[in-house]
């Protein structure tokens, strides 16, 4: 599947791998010397929209993390001691 086919897709179809897959096709894409004008506009302003996405989930996946370790703290301090 090629960055143009990917581009069909939301950020939220292709999923966290499939957006960083899609960044990496477009970062190649941008290396070429011979890129349309208006091709890079478009392809910049796709690889801007997978950034927000990943970054989101990211953020997400961090805070779901603390939340979890913050559940285990609090029951840790519930747990009887052995004193």
């Amino acid at each position: 599947m090629s960055a143009q086919d990917d581009a069909q897709q939301t950020p939220e179809e292709l999923g966290y791998a499939g957006a960083l897959a899609e960044l990496d096709s477009i970062l190649v894409e941008l290396e070429d010397e011979t890129l349309n004008v208006d091709i890079l506009a478009d392809r910049v302003g796709r690889a801007s929209e997978l950034i927000s996405f990943c970054r989101t989930r990211i953020r997400d996946a961090q805070l779901n993390v603390e939340q979890i370790v913050a559940d285990i703290d609090a029951g840790d301090e519930d747990a009887p001691t052995d004193s």
